[in-house]
């Protein structure tokens, strides 16, 4: 943790807690003035994270002022650095749970597009614009800019050259199309998924090795090697049912087209 007279900096990995030490930090501050969230806001990447961190504070404002035994960590890390008395404190939890419920509009935790929807919508008026305006982002035409510019200024010492000359390599043995830009801006709208934004940082650390994606695909051809020869064990046995009576696929329900199309 590092902090300046007018800043408070946590630098925390993923799994180590986060969530924690900002809600005891957000609760701190409603301890010491129960009407602290209407200054306070909270900015997140995901909904997912805005409604957990939500559920977290109200949850433990809640559990403070009941003296639940599952908010007992919290209590202790408030009082460290809180003058007030245990009974004072479960107190203005109790009253900070009571404002924020029946002024939840003024309860900020939203992710940075809600912010900033906001500020433009407060700034309306004097940008002569609707008061119901939105934005929005036309992610399809940036992320088709962005895979056309990327593969422009490919050079040869680009490991994600190799990258795709192998898939189109690839696409060329199996009789499709060389073109990869289409499935390139395709999969790429995954990156404004939720998902994504969750898991970016550990994709992006692996993606670093440019040893990653050769072996990754070398790992999901084993795969699926080992679950065709899996699977093809189940044809052999399934074929020779039907010939120890008699049968064949055509002579199932639906034919050709029902179960015996999935041994074939």
């Amino acid at each position: 943790m590092e902090q300046h007279p007018q800043l408070l900096v946590y630098k925390a990995s993923a799994g180590s807690g986060k969530t924690f030490t900002l809600a005891v930090h957000y609760i701190r501050q409603l301890i010491e003035d129960p009407y602290a969230y209407r200054r306070i806001l909270a900015v997140t990447f995901t909904n997912k994270a805005t409604a957990e961190m939500k559920e977290r504070i109200l949850e433990q404002l809640y559990g403070i002022a009941t003296a639940d035994e599952g908010s007992e960590g919290y209590l202790k890390e408030i009082q460290k650095t809180s003058t007030k008395s245990v009974e004072e404190i479960r107190e203005s939890a109790r009253e900070a749970l009571r404002h924020i419920i029946h002024d939840y509009s003024r309860f900020r935790i939203e992710t940075i597009d809600s912010f900033f929807q906001s500020v433009m919508r407060n700034l309306a008026r004097e940008l002569e614009l609707g008061a119901n305006l939105s934005i929005e982002l036309n992610n399809t035409e940036v992320l088709s800019d962005a895979v056309d510019a990327m593969i422009e200024k490919l050079d040869r010492r680009s490991p994600v050259l190799y990258w795709l000359l192998e898939y189109i390599e690839e696409r060329i043995v199996n009789d499709r199309r060389w073109d990869v830009s289409k499935d390139i801006k395709g999969f790429g709208q995954n990156i404004f998924d939720e998902s994504y934004i969750e898991k970016g940082e550990g994709l992006r650390r692996k993606l670093a090795d440019p040893n990653f994606i050769p072996s990754y695909r070398d790992e999901l051809k084993s795969i699926r090697e080992e679950v065709l020869e899996f699977m093809k064990g189940f044809s052999e046995q399934f074929t020779g049912l039907l010939e120890m009576h008699g049968l064949t696929p055509a002579d199932l329900k639906n034919g050709s087209r029902g179960i015996g199309s999935y041994f074939n």
